[in-house]
């Protein structure tokens, strides 16, 4: 994989180790935090209505076009990652979250830590999934941090 996505802290991206700007478009940037988040291509429908429940379907579905030509524009040379089927959409990449994870199952819990330099997804506050996903590792590295706990 040549995309990297920082997604424990401020998120960012870099492709073939070069930092990569975040897309302009916000509905870019969010669809990026999405799927470097959740590994695997996903439905089209449901992920546009996921992303922006306050659109009707169809204006959500444009709204999930423009973000992947956004996302696709930003990457440049390695738009290649993006798998924009016509009823799926992916990202191929490695993040941050996925080595916290590695390092947790191999007993690397001062390595998993270190990687955490900030709230999942800072800056993504405004949407329900983040907060979601941002409590469930809060609490996972809370359990890291507290041995008594796990």
């Amino acid at each position: 994989m040549v995309v990297t996505v920082t997604l424990l802290g401020e998120v960012a991206a870099q492709a073939g180790g070069r930092p990569v700007p975040l897309p302009a478009h916000p509905q870019g940037s969010t669809l990026l935090a999405w799927l470097a988040l959740h590994p695997g291509e996903h439905d089209r429908g449901p992920l546009a209505t996921l992303l922006w429940p306050e659109l009707p379907r169809a204006n959500a579905r444009a709204a999930l076009r423009s973000a992947v030509w956004a996302v696709r524009r930003a990457l440049g040379p390695h738009e290649t990652e993006v798998l924009d089927g016509r009823t799926t959409v992916g990202l191929r990449c490695a993040t941050d979250l996925q080595a916290f994870e590695s390092f947790v199952a191999a007993g690397a819990t001062a390595d998993a830590l270190a990687l955490c330099r900030g709230p999942l997804l800072s800056g993504f506050d405004e949407h329900d999934w983040v907060l979601k996903a941002r409590a469930e590792h809060a609490a996972r590295v809370a359990a890291l941090r507290d041995p008594a706990t796990r």
